[in-house]
């Protein structure tokens, strides 16, 4: 009885704590080294450090120098599958890094245009008049990468209309809040949610492991001394199983039940319903008990918990049935409920 009760335990929750673990696997996966470099912080961007060796590293630089925006990246919202309109998420710029005689590539959310905007006005203003050239600029930070692709073609276009012929053998970029293309929001957001995740397979791991057939069935038998261990034995290998619920004449036994044990004589009600949960349904066989309380398990299908329902017609005692009827008197009129059936009949044996 304990090892087929013990094994449904486990199967029972198994199942639950595998998708817990590969999802908060997969999310702590993609972002795990992130969070642990977002956490640190950024390196700021030594004057005379070679940007060959930064390339992959969570830095941040003043920007002192922006010449032009060279591309900007839009975001279109939908509501229900419809537009409701696209607006500027990211901006691009070409930066001049006057230290290395380079030009480097910088991009920044939209809620930052006007400070690097700013910053461009305050740079050309100087350069124009023959002033002093800003000493002080606007610090972004992000991982430093090589710029490839589309986003290269567009920075060349305009390094070749400031330039000239001149162009970059490399170009390095810096994507403000954003750690290997992720930005900081998803990142901490994905930890925060793989890191839930996995304390909650953790949770029902410990739970399913503290609260062992064994440990529950000697708290039953704490419970009731006038009940033997070989009384719950005999009664088990007897019992009818229907959806692993093992409907013996004198006790309900089911690992999926909180306490494992029913005692069949204190059953007044069982019947059946669904919950929706999103955009699944759960299934639900529900005893209620003489004490006021409602034993409940979740079954895969409508059918097994009707089976299972069905099952308890062989107790005189026992109401079975998804009666209107009975729901109200459970709830208003107890008395009258137990007396439909309960207290005008008695358990065979």
């Amino acid at each position: 009885m304990l090892k087929k009760l013990r094994i449904g335990q486990i199967m029972d929750s198994l199942w639950l704590i595998v998708i817990l673990g590969v999802l908060s696997g997969v999310m702590l996966w993609n972002v795990g080294l992130s969070s642990i470099t977002a956490l640190m912080g950024p390196k700021p961007l030594a004057v005379d450090a070679e940007l060959s060796d930064m390339v992959g590293k969570y830095i941040s630089l003043e920007v002192k120098y922006p010449v032009d925006e060279y591309m900007e990246t839009t975001k279109t919202t939908k509501v229900n599958g419809v537009s409701t309109g696209t607006k500027k998420d990211r901006s691009s710029w070409l930066v001049l890094d006057e230290d290395r005689g380079i030009c480097i590539s910088i991009e920044v959310p939209n809620k930052r245009y006007d400070e690097i905007l700013d910053q461009s006005d305050a740079f050309w203003d100087a350069y124009e008049t023959g002033a002093d050239l800003p000493t002080s600029g606007v610090t972004v930070s992000g991982t430093l990468e090589i710029l490839e692709g589309e986003d290269l073609s567009y920075f060349e276009s305009a390094l070749e209309y400031y330039m000239g012929t001149y162009s970059e053998p490399v170009v390095y970029h810096v994507s403000h809040g954003r750690i290997h293309g992720e930005t900081l929001v998803n990142i901490y957001g994905l930890t925060a949610i793989g890191s839930v995740l996995l304390l909650f397979a953790l949770f029902i791991l410990v739970k399913t492991l503290k609260n062992s057939a064994k440990k529950l069935t000697n708290e039953y038998l704490a419970a009731n001394p006038g009940v033997t261990m070989e009384d719950l034995e005999n009664d088990f290998a007897s019992a009818q199983e229907q959806a692993k619920v093992f409907i013996g004449r004198k006790w309900t036994f089911c690992a999926k039940l909180e306490k494992l044990i029913l005692d069949n004589s204190q059953i007044i009600w069982v019947h059946t319903g669904s919950m929706r949960s999103g955009r699944s349904v759960n299934f639900y066989v529900w005893w209620e008990m003489l004490d006021g309380s409602t034993q409940q398990v979740s079954l895969s299908s409508e059918k097994k918990c009707t089976t299972v329902m069905n099952a308890y017609g062989q107790f005189p005692h026992i109401l079975t049935g998804n009666s209107a009827e009975y729901s109200y008197l459970l709830q208003n009129d107890r008395e009258a409920l137990l007396n439909m059936k309960y207290r005008s009949q008695s358990m065979e044996g």
